[in-house]
């Protein structure tokens, strides 16, 4: 074409000396102006006569200017068949295959050794993980220990979206965990005050919260925006910030007041995501009360449940009068699209002195076996 970028109507003109040819090969600039004028003038020429030519250069005077003329035939050679935006061709899923199979999993922490089993190794990324339970079951100390894990072991960045605590507070509930005391349970405010401001709790703070000069994790601090404003938020944290395991607790407080029409939408925009910047999200759920609750009891709409790749469900009797049984949870996968392996999961006990989670099993060997 003799007018740039903007040429369609100049080619959809020639159509039928065009359609003359054998191969058509558009060799756009390489820059987004070039490609998205590759796709626009694909629809104006004959079908399944089109290849892209893949610049390693900007454009061809490029070339030139580098002394890369060889290049440019090579690159001319290996043209391939134009395929839309969105389709991928089967030559190309070999590949896709074993890029897939280098990237690392987030492994589960060990008190929940039995999902690394379920789930073969750990989360893989490009998923959506729901883990629900009933109200003041005690998710977000099981989803504090999870975060306290990956903080130190998981291969990938965390960023979290704590709708519940705001900053300081979330803050606190990891530093016990790291210091193994319940900061929470100290009432004389000096006390408290005291032991922050030592320096070991200071050292202590240092290793949760650094990775040399970088930050361990990142935390959004903003539970009074709109959706629109979080998910800006949860994109910066991906794109600038490198996250990529997003946990969000609890789903429900963000969705809070929207149509099921409005949670679908953002559900939407969350598969979306994954697949444009190939994350997980791990999303906090509430459910409903009944007496065998299980993935259909998640509150909001449908698409919760039918977005998510595993649906991971927590039980705990919280009213037991047995100290044992009130401290265990039960751990069931209802669905699980990553592998198939669905059903018992093991079961959790905590320590509420120390805020530490221990595989019950594990736990009542160290114990001793009492039942309940």
């Amino acid at each position: 074409p003799t007018t740039g970028a903007n040429s369609k109507k100049q080619i959809a003109a020639q159509y039928k000396f065009l359609d003359t040819f054998d191969q058509i090969i558009l060799s756009y600039d390489n820059d987004k102006a070039g490609q998205d004028a590759a796709e626009e003038i694909v629809r104006h020429l004959p079908k399944g006569k089109v290849k892209i030519m893949k610049m390693r250069y900007k454009d061809a005077n490029e070339y030139l200017i580098e002394g890369k003329e060889k290049e440019f035939l090579q690159d001319f050679y290996n043209a391939k068949a134009y395929v839309p935006v969105g389709v991928l061709p089967s030559t190309e899923l070999y590949d896709r295959i074993v890029q897939q199979s280098e990237v690392a999993k987030v492994p589960f922490p060990p008190f929940m050794k039995k999902l690394n089993d379920m789930f073969i190794g750990g989360m893989p990324l490009g998923y959506i993980f729901n883990i629900a339970a009933d109200t003041g079951v005690g998710k977000t100390t099981y989803v504090n220990e999870m975060i306290y894990h990956w903080v130190f072991n998981s291969p990938h960045l965390i960023g979290i979206v704590s709708m519940e605590l705001d900053a300081g507070q979330y803050g606190e509930a990891l530093l016990s965990r790291h210091i193994s005391r319940k900061l929470s349970l100290i009432g004389d405010k000096s006390e408290k005050l005291n032991l922050l401001t030592s320096d070991r709790i200071k050292e202590k703070a240092r290793e949760l919260m650094y990775n040399g000069d970088n930050a361990r994790f990142y935390l959004l601090d903003n539970r009074d925006g709109s959706v629109e404003e979080i998910q800006d938020t949860i994109e910066e944290l991906v794109v600038s910030c490198g996250c990529k395991v997003i946990i969000l607790d609890p789903l429900q407080d963000l969705l809070d007041g929207l149509s099921n029409e409005e949670q679908s939408v953002f559900m939407k925009w969350m598969k979306g995501f994954i697949k444009s910047h190939g994350v997980s999200f791990v999303l906090i759920n509430h459910m409903r009360k009944s007496e065998n609750s299980g993935e259909m009891d998640i509150m909001g709409s449908s698409t919760i449940i039918k977005s998510a790749a595993a649906n991971i469900i927590l039980k705990r009797n919280k009213l037991s009068e047995n100290e044992q049984e009130r401290n265990t949870t039960t751990v069931t996968v209802a669905k699980n699209r990553v592998c198939g392996l669905t059903g018992p999961a093991g079961a959790a006990y905590y320590d509420n002195n120390t805020h530490t989670l221990y595989d019950l099993d594990e736990w009542l060997q160290e114990n001793g076996t009492k039942d309940f």
